[in-house]
């Protein structure tokens, strides 16, 4: 769907790049594109749409060059829903949202259809005639995740599709993301600070921090790849010491009957059978305790057991 290599983008008055030596493949699906306010997502994301030209590196998106001369064409094949809207108050969102579809190169007859379509896909049917200065905040951003949606893209970034949304707002909306993927069969690259919603909805993860990408994998993958606890489970319980040379492996954080919890000094699991081996420990079982996504993004953030996992490695 998307790779690129060594991808730098740089603004002309900014002293260093605001995206550093990028380099990443991403297969269809959901992908999470996570970090703080002013990691370098949404400058990604319009350098992925042509936007903004890379001053260094190479990249194809849907089979088509970064700053290429087929820019505009891509964009015809992809959906993009800003953080902030830029909706005509006094026009509906049925007049806005065909607008867009003919601006995206369908005909005035098929750009009516679509936008009648995509409406009743965001839940927005019963309210499509009504201008959208009366609408919600959540309905607002219904409107934008519509007109992304209008000209049937094979793909579609999503920048903070959550902004400013209540709790049943938010709801609304990533069920809407899930239902993009799953029903419409879009590739959905959703932007966003937030880890609940990455979480919820994402099968890919890229942490992306200062413009470089601190980690990136599937989301299963890239817990295991980051996660160091584990519970061990031995037949009997290790002598004193015994107990000491855990010391070997990793910090200790509870010991009771033979289970001990430790945080690994290196990721590796497989690595303690082969510490009790030599010490005459019959270790019978290693339970991962993969780690939450917070702190998986504090680890990577912080340098701390970063890796950068296949995508496919689920």
């Amino acid at each position: 769907m998307i790779a690129f290599e060594n991808l730098e983008v740089r603004y002309a008055a900014a002293a260093t790049p605001a995206l550093k030596g990028l380099t990443l493949t991403l297969e269809r699906g959901v992908v999470g594109l996570l970090g703080p306010n002013g990691a370098g997502k949404s400058t990604l994301l319009k350098a992925l749409l042509g936007l903004l030209k890379p001053s260094r590196g190479t990249g194809l998106v849907l089979g088509v060059p970064l700053g290429g001369d087929e820019s505009a064409k891509l964009r015809s094949r992809i959906g993009y829903m800003p953080e902030y809207d830029a909706l005509i108050e006094d026009a509906s969102a049925y007049e806005q949202v065909a607008f867009w579809g003919e601006l995206s190169g369908l005909t005035p007859e098929s750009a009516r259809d679509r936008a009648h379509e995509v409406l009743y896909f965001v839940g927005l049917d019963e309210s499509r005639y009504r201008p959208v200065s009366g609408y919600s905040t959540g309905m607002r951003q219904r409107v934008k995740l519509a007109q992304a949606l209008v000209h049937s893209p094979e793909l579609i970034f999503l920048d903070e599709p959550t902004n400013g949304l209540d709790p049943d707002g938010r709801r609304r909306m990533l069920d809407l993301v899930l239902r993009v993927h799953a029903e419409l069969g879009t590739g959905v690259i959703l932007a966003s600070h937030l880890l609940g919603d990455v979480e919820r909805v994402a099968d890919q993860l890229v942490i992306l921090d200062q413009g470089q990408i601190k980690a990136a994998g599937s989301m299963a993958g890239l817990r295991r790849a980051l996660a160091k606890r584990v519970e061990l489970r031995f037949l009997d319980p290790l002598s004193p010491d015994q107990e000491s040379d855990l010391a070997q492996l990793g910090s200790v954080l509870e010991a009771r009957n033979g289970l001990y919890d430790l945080e690994l000094i290196e990721a590796d699991p497989a690595g303690a059978f082969r510490w009790a081996q030599a010490r005459g420990a019959t270790l019978v079982q290693v339970t991962p305790r993969h780690d939450r996504l917070d702190e998986v993004l504090l680890r990577a953030l912080h340098g701390d057991g970063a890796a950068t996992v296949s995508s496919q490695g689920a």
